[in-house]
């Protein structure tokens, strides 16, 4: 494998030379791939992302007649950022617009086991999330001294609930 400089690698990805594309390739897919670790992408997502970019790269710097003097290592890792960014702020925009999807079966098994609550906690539960109370307006409600003795016991409820919850859908704990 050959060291290109990195004028080089701007002048021969401007005349279509494959060459440099298997040195870029090769130089920056595991740094590429350990930056996107760290940003949280799946394993298996890294190679798809990389060469997005990489292909994206490239169509710019043939098109744009891009300067020999422009750093290429920094310009890949700003590339890769940016769509990062790009990605991260459509699905965040696709997960505000769905919501969470949930199954009919799931949605069943969830009530069936708020069903089985004793009332008082069924009622603390529903005051928090379904009426949206305040701790203090809890507190005052339920008889408690204060509202951290409230959160405390909402707190409670609810990890009770979630492990409940996660039995009858089998869900491991983390």
């Amino acid at each position: 494998m050959s060291r290109y400089t990195n004028p080089e690698i701007i002048t021969d990805i401007q005349n279509g030379k494959e060459e440099v594309l298997f040195y870029v390739s090769r130089k920056f897919f595991q740094p590429s791939r350990r930056w996107l670790r760290r940003k949280g992408v799946p394993d298996d997502k890294t190679p798809l992302i990389f060469v997005t970019v990489l292909l994206q790269l490239f169509r710019d710097i043939q098109q744009q007649r891009l300067s020999i003097h422009v750093d290429f290592e920094s310009y890949l890792f700003n590339s890769l950022e940016e769509y990062f960014k790009q990605e991260k702020a459509k699905n965040r925009k696709q997960r505000y617009m769905l919501g969470p999807i949930y199954s009919d079966k799931q949605k069943d098994a969830v009530s069936m086991c708020v069903e089985i609550q004793d009332e008082e906690i069924r009622k603390l539960l529903y005051s928090r999330y379904a009426e949206k109370l305040s701790f203090e307006q809890i507190a005052v409600r339920f008889d408690f001294s204060n509202p951290v003795i409230a959160q405390f016991e909402v707190n409670k409820a609810m990890s009770r609930l979630e492990g409940i919850v996660r039995i009858r859908l089998n869900i491991e704990q983390n």
